[in-house]
């Protein structure tokens, strides 16, 4: 038992914590975790009459981590979701971006990207934390 306790504990603290973060200038300043969802899933492209531009991580656990903790989805889930939407027509999803890539991205305002909190700087702010 206290193997398994210590285990449990180890793997909570190697799994960073996700923020999602948009560039310092965004008129958005916070966001609730179902707008997050309705963000990442296509349900909406505004908030508060602001156009916003989510982007995907191409890091494989990062983006795992997200879907089953912001998102409460499997990967498979999640890529299932997408296919349908894909499928049908009504949405095209966002390519995945690496490390650099989001970087330049975040340098447009009302562009949103979930990142490792670690990872954050003074160009960004959090608009969404997971507690």
């Amino acid at each position: 038992m206290k193997t398994l306790f210590l285990l449990l504990l180890n793997i909570y603290f190697l799994n960073a914590q996700i923020v999602v973060v948009t560039n310092k200038n965004s008129q958005i300043d916070a966001i609730s975790k179902e707008l997050v969802q309705y963000i990442y899933l296509a349900k909406i492209d505004k908030i508060e009459d602001v156009k916003v531009v989510p982007i995907l991580s191409d890091d494989e656990k990062l983006h795992n981590q997200f879907c089953n903790t912001v998102l409460e989805k499997s990967e498979s889930q999640y890529n299932s979701y997408w296919a349908r939407l894909v499928f049908t027509g009504r949405k095209s999803i966002s390519k995945r971006l690496d490390w650099q890539e989001m970087v330049e991205k975040l340098k447009e305002v009302n562009t949103i990207a979930y990142i490792n909190k670690e990872n954050l700087t003074n160009e960004w702010k959090i608009i969404y934390e997971e507690n």
